[in-house]
Order: structure tokens, then C-alpha cells, then sequence
């Protein structure tokens, strides 16, 4: 068998292959998660006197907790609520990170991004 030949490697294409057409219609704190999950960044402050959603933007969903920063409560209060305001079971939602933080990452499993983003625009838009 004769050597491969030696010589200059084909130049590459330095063309950029057009993105896969990204929606600005939901906000960088919502992300899918193949096959059907959602993350969503939460930032939490407990202790409140009611739960509530207090805004959305890109860095993540500001929640109002009815439930003291100890021993696990405000985040048991965090995934009940999100579970109803977002219409699903609870065991369906669950806490990727920050257990331990103020800033959380909240899995959403068995719905789609525009059916989490639409039912958290609706509690803040009609409190």
C-alpha cells in the first residue's frame, strides 16, 4: 500500500453556517431541555407574607416565598407553588441547583417552554 500523500491540508470554510433560528420571545432564564424539560432560574426570596412571582426578565424569575430560609421549608414552598402556577404535578418539578442558595435552577419535566413561559407571563400580569 502506497503512503498517504503529504502536503497542504485543505483550507477549511470560514463561513459561518446561519444559526438555528433562536426566539427572542422567551427569556434567557427559560431553557429547554431535550426530550421535554424546562430549567428555569429562579432567584427566591423567602420569608414573605404571600407567594408570589414578583418579575421576569433575562436573568432570572424573581419569586416572593411565604416560607422561612430554614431547614429546607422556603424550598418545599418554592416547588408546591411553582407546581400550581404552572398547572403541574408536583413531582414534576424538582431543584437542579441552589438548594442551598437564593438563586435556584427549577426542572420542569413534561412541558414545553412556551407552556412554562405563558403560565408564569399570565400570574404576572394578572396578580
Amino acid at each position: 500500500m502506497a503512503p498517504a500523500k503529504k502536503g497542504k491540508a485543505k483550507a477549511k470554510s470560514t463561513e459561518v453556517p446561519p444559526a438555528a433560528p433562536s426566539s427572542n420571545k422567551f427569556p434567557a432564564c427559560m431553557r429547554f431541555i431535550p426530550p421535554s424539560s424546562v430549567a428555569v432560574t429562579i432567584h427566591a426570596k423567602p420569608g414573605s407574607k404571600v407567594a408570589t412571582i414578583t418579575d421576569l426578565d433575562d436573568e432570572a424569575v424573581g419569586v416572593q416565598i411565604d416560607a422561612p430560609a430554614k431547614d429546607g421549608e422556603a424550598n418545599a414552598a418554592l416547588l408546591d407553588y411553582m407546581s400550581s402556577v404552572i398547572g403541574v404535578k408536583k413531582r414534576q418539578v424538582s431543584l437542579g441547583a441552589g438548594s442551598k442558595s437564593r438563586d435556584k435552577v427549577l426542572i420542569v419535566e413534561g412541558v414545553s417552554l412556551e407552556a412554562v413561559y405563558d403560565a408564569l407571563n399570565r400570574v404576572i400580569h394578572n396578580p
